[in-house]
């Protein structure tokens, strides 16, 4: 696609000048070759950059029989000389001083196609983070693929073709905004190929291919969206038998496709994209579209407004705070039971009501006051049990710098959330399930870090979180979210995280009372863990919550 693409710009006549700036032993370089026609192959000049000597020494011996007008491959670090902001001793690439401008990127190649490192903030260090951050205007959780598609596309000519293969975390997650808005901004987006659960490559992260021409100044996006992810639904659905998945990404079949026994869902539709990158990438379709439109005129706001979506408890220290035996500890070094609270972990998580005996699993010492609105830790010296048990962690506890330096005690967990908020009743859920587990949570539990919680807003009353409670756990909740965010891992499991859930949508009030009469109902039969009484109700709670929102044919869903 991103070869075909380079037809619809203006390249160089005679030759076509090809960058990676990350080509490790050369495979990107060598597949542009072979998709061009032999006679054009004299015309393409490749390039690429690497830090790995051993694997440029490789990518040169790989591409040096391929008859094209040349190859260069530097061991050098892309990203520090683009950042100069010229071609330098690194960039060179024989043109010599007078092509370029003082302090000015010389913008000339006709395809940049990359597979960029995929490196996270946490990986990279704070002081690299904020250098990347620095030279390219990057803001907020700093990748270093974020970094590189940016310099991918200053050396970019103007309708040039972008060629980008990264992970697929970008189209849907908060810390991909800025490279959404990049992207939209400076290209004119041609394909977007979700290649989800493919298992394509042997990367951990799920791809994406992205195909763009850079353009500048204002233009209506029109882009291909295709995606392709296991087919984990009824087997009675046709498929089309392929040699590989990748035959059925012309843009030209959406169906189920089989190829060694496992069945891929691919959809197609066009890409949407709103102004400014803050909302996730979505697929639009005539189905999507039109049943998207008779939820939202059945719908009266959202979760947010009637309740506050918060990620659990960080301690960056489980072993320390968490523990299932703390009454075996010595009386002495003990801490005192007004400190420990049962946890909610996603090993619990399950519909409706925590499993029955949850609360003699594990607790976690919380040092904080729990009446108090705000972060405000208890003192030690009145809690002699939990300060004898603490100082015996003092050097670990103390070797979290990031504590200290914020100006909090050292024997604070690093993400408490606001204490009073748990002594409420609350929604909880585990960040990541294949399929929706959202449960209720009595006053005094605190949820962890692998779970989000939901509490009311003030003047919200329980019957709000009945009402969100059997939306998040309806049929129609998944389709919802599979429509709009479609954040998926391996093995169809889901990412449940506050940016989606808190735009879970609400039914008019008006037509939630079918809803709010069934759920005392089903909420005492799990309760009493009456398993055919909850299916039967479930059933009917499901059926509900589509015809509150207007989709009560099958048609329509």
């Amino acid at each position: 696609m991103a070869v075909k693409s380079l037809r619809m710009g203006t390249a160089v006549e005679g030759v076509v000048e090809v960058l990676d700036p990350a080509c490790g032993e050369g495979e990107l370089l060598t597949a542009v070759v072979d998709a061009v026609p032999p006679l054009m192959r004299r015309k393409l000049v490749l390039r690429g950059f690497d830090t790995d000597m051993e694997a440029v020494e490789r990518a040169r011996m790989l591409l040096a029989g391929y008859g094209v007008a040349a190859v260069e491959i530097h061991c050098g670090d892309f990203l520090a000389a683009i950042a100069e902001s010229g071609f330098g001793l690194q960039m060179d690439f024989g043109l010599g001083e007078q092509a370029r401008p003082s302090g000015c990127w010389v913008e000339r190649f006709d395809l940049v196609i990359s597979n960029p490192p995929y490196v996270r903030t946490q990986v990279l260090g704070a002081a690299a983070a904020q250098k990347l951050a620095g030279r390219f205007g990057l803001s907020g959780r700093v990748d270093l693929y974020h970094a590189f598609v940016r310099g991918m596309s200053l050396a970019l000519r103007e309708g040039g073709v972008l060629g980008l293969l990264t992970s697929n975390r970008f189209l849907t997650v908060q810390s991909g905004a800025s490279v959404r808005s990049w992207l939209a901004d400076h290209f004119q987006l041609l394909r977007l190929v979700d290649l989800g659960d493919t298992k394509l490559f042997s990367a951990a992260v799920l791809p994406a291919v992205v195909v763009g021409l850079r353009r500048t100044g204002e233009k209506k996006q029109d882009c291909e969206f295709i995606r392709v992810y296991e087919d984990r639904g009824e087997q009675g659905q046709p498929a089309r038998d392929v040699r590989s998945v990748l035959e059925v990404l012309d843009f030209s079949f959406s169906g189920v496709a089989r190829t060694g026994g496992v069945r891929f869902n691919v959809q197609t539709g066009r890409l949407h994209a709103a102004a400014g990158g803050d909302t996730p990438w979505a697929m639009s379709n005539e189905g999507i579209d039109s049943w998207l439109a008779t939820m939202r005129r059945n719908s009266e706001g959202v979760f947010s407004d009637v309740g506050k979506v918060c990620v659990g408890i960080k301690s960056t220290a489980d072993a320390v705070f968490v523990r299932d035996d703390w009454e075996r500890l010595p009386e002495s070094e003990r801490p005192e039971e007004e400190l420990l609270h049962p946890l909610v972990t996603h090993h619990l998580a399950q519909r409706w009501h925590l499993q029955r005996g949850a609360g003699r699993g594990k607790r976690v010492l919380y040092p904080y006051k729990m009446e108090s609105q705000n972060r405000e830790p208890v003192d030690l010296a009145d809690y002699p049990g939990a300060k004898a048990y603490l100082l015996k962690h003092e050097e670990r506890l103390k070797g979290r710098n990031y504590v200290i330096e914020a100006g909090r005690k050292w024997y604070e967990i690093w993400v408490p959330q606001r204490p009073s908020d748990w002594m409420c009743e609350k929604i909880a859920f585990p960040d990541i399930s294949e399929n929706n587990r959202f449960f209720l949570v009595d006053k005094g539990w605190v949820i962890n870090g692998d779970c989000y919680w939901i509490r009311p807003r003030p003047g919200k009353d329980e019957s709000w979180l009945h009402l969100m409670l059997a939306v998040a756990n309806s049929s129609f909740a998944l389709k919802f979210y599979d429509a709009v965010f479609h954040n998926k891992l391996y093995a169809g499991r889901r990412r449940f995280m506050s940016q989606y859930v808190s735009r879970f949508p609400l039914p008019k009030r008006a037509r939630a009372v079918e809803i709010l009469g069934l759920m005392p109902e089903l909420l005492r039969a799990s309760a009493e863990q009456d398993a055919g009484e909850v299916s039967r109700l479930e059933r009917k709670l499901d059926e509900a919550v589509w015809r509150a929102f207007g989709l009560g044919e099958k048609g329509a869903r």
